[in-house]
Order: structure tokens, then C-alpha cells, then sequence
């Protein structure tokens, strides 16, 4: 009795890892690391806009005294 049931959890087990099979599901668990990615991309190169000219506003002349037109 016990036998068959571990051996019934197996085969639905062995299954499901067949259905899982594919580039779908890979493709899905790799949309939060890309939207991370993209997020923290973009932070960086804010982060460095803003450093090199003192603020984000782009009508803003460059204040920066390094930065030379």
C-alpha cells in the first residue's frame, strides 16, 4: 500500500518535471532578474548623469566645473 503510493507520488513528480520542460518556464523565471537588471541600469546611469552634471533636470545648463563646452 505504502509502495504504491511513493510510487504513484513518483510518477506525478516524473511528470510534472516533463510538463516543466521547455524554454517557457526558463523564460519565466528569468523576467525578474532581466526587469532587475534594467531597473539597476538605469539607476546607474542616472546616478552618473547626475554626478557629472548636479542635477537631472536636462534644461539645466552644465554646472559642472570639469565638464567644458
Amino acid at each position: 500500500m505504502i509502495g504504491e503510493r511513493v510510487l504513484a507520488q513518483e510518477q506525478r513528480e516524473a511528470a510534472a518535471r516533463d510538463k516543466a520542460d521547455g524554454w517557457v518556464s526558463v523564460f519565466v523565471q528569468w523576467i525578474p532578474s532581466m526587469l532587475l537588471s534594467v531597473v539597476m541600469l538605469g539607476a546607474l546611469m542616472f546616478g552618473m548623469y547626475y554626478i557629472e552634471h548636479g542635477t537631472l533636470d536636462i534644461t539645466q545648463p552644465i554646472v559642472n566645473q570639469y565638464i567644458t563646452q
